[in-house]
């Protein structure tokens, strides 16, 4: 059965042409329940991803601190109040932003054709994540799924707060950067796909509980 993509983007090969045709091969299955170990090994390799996503958050670390320091100089904002803002940017960051972040991926997942999304959580890794069952993506394609919720996230939490909301900025800041170090999954997943050299297409099984990793024979 062949799968109804976007026409945002070149049609990848359906999961049975990527599992029984000769001119692609599987470099990698991945158990849902592998994730951490994944995600720890890709995020610390070399390349323009992981260094963008370490440079990031120390740039939000770094203006948290700053903002504080100076805030608290200026006389503009009580250590009680800093404190406060912090808190709960971290709790909203680390908990509340998780329904709309997953949500931001089964949208980029509709955007790409796919129509067989679930969404589902691990406790025990303590991660939550959205699949669509043998929906194939491209490297490309993986890279725009996995970054639409940082970017639309920031984008709007950074441009509210400077329209309306400039004396919770504090709480803003704690907010994203709590958010964007809980991205670490989707950064991982883009630095793994960009070492692979050629043409890679990926896929979840649901039903497995595995994701696969194929590319095409050169």
């Amino acid at each position: 059965m062949t799968n109804s993509k976007s026409k945002l983007s070149k049609k990848s090969p359906d999961a049975e042409t990527l599992q029984q045709d000769p001119a692609y091969k599987m470099v990698l299955e991945l158990d849902f329940d592998q994730i951490i170990p994944f995600v720890l090994t890709n995020i610390r390799k070399r390349g323009f991803i992981p260094l963008f996503y370490i440079s990031i958050n120390t740039a939000f670390l770094f203006f948290i601190i700053l903002y504080a320091i100076w805030n608290v100089r200026l006389g503009s904002l009580s250590a009680g109040k800093i404190f406060w803002q912090i808190v709960a940017g971290v709790l909203a960051g680390s908990i509340l932003v998780i329904p709309p972040h997953e949500l931001l991926h089964g949208l980029a997942y509709r955007i790409l054709g796919a129509r067989k999304i679930r969404f589902g959580v691990d406790l025990q890794q303590f991660i939550f994540y959205v699949t669509a069952d043998r929906f194939p993506i491209s490297k490309r394609e993986l890279a725009f799924l996995a970054m639409v919720p940082f970017v639309i996230m920031n984008l709007v939490i950074i441009s509210l707060t400077a329209a309306w909301a400039s004396q919770f900025t504090l709480f803003s800041a704690t907010l994203l950067l709590s958010h964007n170090i809980m991205c670490i999954g989707d950064f991982a997943m883009i630095s793994y796909a960009s070492s692979q050299k050629g043409a890679l297409y990926t896929f979840d099984d649901t039903v497995k509980k595995k994701s696969y990793f194929f590319e095409r024979k050169e």
